[in-house]
């Protein structure tokens, strides 16, 4: 009897202790785990960082401007700061050029009467130019990143304005001294420089990862535009006409599609917390 009391106590030792050290092992494979890469759940804090982005967009010109202007393009660099709560501010230049100018007969009054056109050089030939719109735009960018998801505090809806000064003219590409109606004392008066106030807004989505070289952004940009032609005299309208003085206050309007690569430099320490 004295010995089945023992053995079946022994049983039970050995039971329990099993039982202990299985939990043991199991809490080490839990605690494992919880600090593998696998089951980590990243909640960071977002960063401070200094922006440098390179951006292109698609312009299409709208209302009055899309009747001087086609198709535009738009090269443009951005200096900006992002603060801890994902509010940017920056400032920007860009520089706008196209090859469709849809105010072609400006010229007309100054070319021959050949059925295939051209203009009269210096040297008596007859010659061709060519007709580009050229313009730049400056601006001071603020705006708020809107964060879809905790692993990435940095990325998300992008939404910004963009206060600033915008100028475009018809650019004359004609070879220099090659004709002597279009040196530098009288393309003033074809080129309809404007200049003026602009607004522009933006909605898109950025990507900001501190240990990824791809950080990019890209949406959809609307430029507005209160400006006036410059120049004291136009010498013909825009139907070849007699010209004048041109007071008019436009409207100029753009609707673009912008892509841009971030190089970013951050300011302060990434943080990560872990959960069960």
């Amino acid at each position: 009897m004295l010995c089945r009391r023992a053995l079946l106590t022994f049983i039970m030792f050995l039971g329990f202790s099993g039982l202990a050290v299985a939990q043991t092992e199991d809490d080490s494979i839990i605690a494992r785990i919880e600090r593998s890469d696998y089951m980590k759940k990243r909640a960071r804090a977002t960063n401070n960082a200094f922006l440098a982005s390179f951006s292109y967009s698609a312009l299409i010109p709208v209302g009055e401007l899309s009747k001087r202007f086609g198709f535009c393009n738009n090269i443009g660099l951005n200096l900006s700061y992002k603060m801890n709560h994902n509010w940017l501010l920056g400032v920007e230049g860009a520089y706008i050029f196209g090859s469709k100018v849809r105010e072609n007969q400006i010229l007309a009054p100054v070319s021959t009467y050949d059925p295939q056109g051209g203009f009269i050089q210096t040297t008596g030939d007859i010659g061709n130019i060519s007709l580009e719109m050229s313009g730049f735009q400056i601006a001071v960018r603020t705006g708020k990143i809107i964060a879809l998801s905790d692993r990435h505090p940095n990325s998300g809806i992008m939404l910004t304005i963009a206060p600033g000064f915008l100028q475009h003219k018809i650019w004359i590409r004609a070879t220099k001294d090659a004709y002597t109606q279009f040196n530098s004392d009288y393309k003033t008066g074809y080129d309809r420089l404007t200049n003026g106030f602009m607004l522009q807004g933006q909605v898109g989505y950025l990507y900001l990862e501190r240990k990824k070289f791809l950080n990019f952004y890209g949406g959809i940009e609307y430029t507005l535009g209160i400006t006036q032609n410059r120049r004291a005299w136009n010498f013909f309208n825009d139907n070849g006409g007699v010209g004048g003085p041109d007071h008019y206050t436009r409207v100029d309007m753009f609707i673009g599609f912008k892509v841009g690569w971030l190089i970013p430099k951050f300011t302060n320490k990434d943080s990560e917390r872990f959960y069960r």
